[in-house]
């Protein structure tokens, strides 16, 4: 078995584990436990669109909090276009 298939078989399995975890079997509804898939993305969906709804997303005050501050050179760096050779002597130094 190669390297890569080692990688490959972990991040499989931990994207599987994320998913069992994550997975919304039912939901208490009217104070009854209901497990139908259709009543329960139904319920999901109107909970989430009245949690939302008429959210024009400047709800968050940020008064009195301070940022630190990025130069201009710095964001420079980091919004430029990078190169495959960049990526390449990346990895090739982290591994060698």
């Amino acid at each position: 078995m190669k390297d890569d298939d080692l990688n490959s078989k972990f991040f499989h399995s931990v994207v599987k584990w994320r998913r069992m975890r994550n997975e919304l079997n039912g939901l208490f509804i009217n104070g009854c436990w209901c497990e139908d898939k259709e009543l329960v993305k139904k319920k999901v969906r109107e909970f989430f669109k009245a949690r939302f709804e008429g959210c024009d997303g400047s709800q968050v005050k940020l008064n009195n909090v301070s940022f630190n501050y990025i130069y201009d050179v710095d964001n420079e760096m980091l919004i430029n276009t990078f190169f495959e050779e960049e990526i390449k002597f990346a990895i090739w130094v982290r591994w060698f």
